[in-house]
């Protein structure tokens, strides 16, 4: 027996050996307990350090849970807590004789000398009442394994159980506003020093992150636009910016840098179709005549090949389910920033497809109910989510640029979103497009910043967007005599150069 195996066999036995295991008693402290309220009546400062970290419940004991309900409103009604006040108050609430009666809390009173440790006393009180949250979280599921017959939905209730457990530990106190400012005179500062720090995530395009700022951790970004006019594109883009901004021209990653963490919803398209798309993107090949197998120059399939290195290098993860609901994607962004220690930006391609999961009247109110929930699940993962959209056909009839009235479906899109992106393209009298290649990037709600339009460049052959000024890439000529059939002749070739130098 190997000596892992031993440490994880002796462990066994040593809980299996664990009084509170034999018995099946929860985890609870009853000296912690009376300690803890002994120092509430005893010491007027202890009581504005615990009422805001412990609820009734998380006391083992009935009347001392009871006993501390009291405390609480006496508390909330600015009263002194003491002997008298405590048990007039429980005499009041009906409650005295079940809390132990007059002489319990007298006792209670006495119990300790000082209040010096009432915060050790506070720490056993609140990690006895998380474990026995946790295991009142363990019985709902196992009750759920007993009776669902979805392995799927069991395992989302069973982490959302113990998320919820984990997230009722969190202190939610009032600040002192003074610290909130020190913190943004601190932000101040380290911007004028250097004004790239504290900036958001960079999508790549220059005058973009120049208007936004970049993108704001927990914000909710909208791209919404019509059906093709470059929604999907232009968030691929971003991914791909975002993903490869670690590696150098060369495709060498840089030593100071590590790669960021992106995730991809994809339920409109498959994996494999949008990978098709980043390489073309990425490699400048146009995408067109790739999928049409007419791509023969050595010099695109060396892109390619470049293009492919450099996003095998990156750390992109994609699902391509067509089913998924915004707590499906909020689980499996949790799973993927728990296992790769960060996550940095996360793509829904698109709203309009998902469900909520939820029961609703219409299809307004699931809208509204997704739209509310992506916002709460970027908040909490603290990373940028672009969730891209469709438009009502209303900007189209009218002929004008998109507003956000014309988000479908739902106005609560548009209160929930930190920042709102609309895809712009100016049309003709028969609402064709005027000129395809110079689109505007309108910004139509920008929570922490200005609002503003930003004229990109669309290249259609790469699938692509780019800044304005930026330079044509440089297409191989179409008679290059240099063939590669394939991306096996370009690493054949290649090996054949490098050992033509040798």
């Amino acid at each position: 027996m190997s000596e892992g195996t031993k440490k994880i066999v002796s462990e066994k036995e040593r809980l299996d050996k664990h009084p509170n295991v034999i018995g099946q008693i929860p985890p609870h402290s009853e000296e912690a307990e009376r300690g803890l309220l002994c120092c509430m009546m005893i010491d007027a400062n202890v009581p504005m350090e615990v009422v805001h970290q412990l609820d009734p419940e998380d006391f083992y004991y009935e009347s001392n849970g009871l006993i501390y309900s009291a405390m609480r409103r006496i508390w909330n009604d600015n009263r002194p807590i003491d002997l008298v006040t405590v048990t007039t108050e429980l005499d009041g609430m009906g409650a005295l004789k079940k809390a132990g009666g007059a002489r319990y809390i007298s006792e209670l009173s006495g119990y300790l000398a000082t209040s010096a440790n009432f915060k050790a006393h506070l720490d056993i009180v609140r990690k006895d009442a998380q474990l026995r949250k946790l295991m009142n979280a363990a019985n709902e599921v196992l009750k759920m394994c007993y009776a669902s017959s979805d392995a799927q939905e069991t395992l989302q209730f069973a982490e959302r159980a113990v998320n919820d457990v984990a997230e009722s530990q969190g202190i939610h106190a009032l600040r002192p506003f003074d610290e909130a400012v020190n913190e943004a005179v601190a932000d101040f500062d380290a911007v004028c020093r250097d004004p790239k720090a504290k900036k958001g995530l960079q999508t790549g395009f220059r005058d973009l992150d120049y208007l936004l700022g970049g993108l704001g951790a927990g914000d909710l970004v909208i791209i919404a636009a019509r059906p093709g006019q470059g929604k999907t594109s232009i968030g691929m883009n971003i991914v791909s910016n975002v993903a490869t901004a670690h590696l150098t021209e060369d495709g060498t990653p840089r030593k100071t840098e590590t790669p960021a963490v992106c995730a991809i919803f994809s339920l409109e398209m498959p994996a494999s179709q949008l990978a098709k798309r980043m390489l073309c993107s990425l490699a400048h090949v146009d995408f067109a005549r790739m999928s049409k197998g007419e791509i023969k120059s050595a010099d695109e399939w060396r892109r390619i090949t470049n293009a492919r290195s450099a996003l095998c290098a990156s750390k992109i993860f994609i699902d391509d389910l067509s089913l998924t609901t915004p707590m499906d994607i909020l689980s499996k962004c949790r799973r993927l920033k728990r296992e790769q220690k960060r996550l940095d930006l996360v793509m829904v391609d698109y709203l309009t497809l998902m469900s909520s999961g939820k029961r609703v009247e219409n299809r307004q109110q699931e809208v509204s109910e997704i739209s509310r929930m992506m916002k709460l699940a970027a908040k909490e993962l603290g990373v940028p989510i672009l969730l891209l959209s469709q438009l009502s056909r209303e900007s189209e009839k009218n002929k004008r640029a998109p507003q956000m009235s014309d988000l479908r479906e739902s106005g609560a899109i548009e209160q929930d979103a930190d920042v709102i992106l609309f895809i712009y393209r100016k049309t003709d009298k028969e609402g064709q497009p005027v000129d395809t290649t110079s689109p505007k990037v309108i910004v139509g709600k920008h929570r922490n910043g200005p609002l503003g339009e930003v004229e990109m460049r669309w290249m259609g052959e790469y699938v692509s967007f780019a800044d304005k000024d930026s330079s044509d890439p440089v297409p191989a000529p179409a008679d290059d005599k240099t063939e590669a059939k394939g991306i096996g002749a370009v690493l054949v070739a290649d090996d054949s150069d490098e050992t033509a130098g040798l």
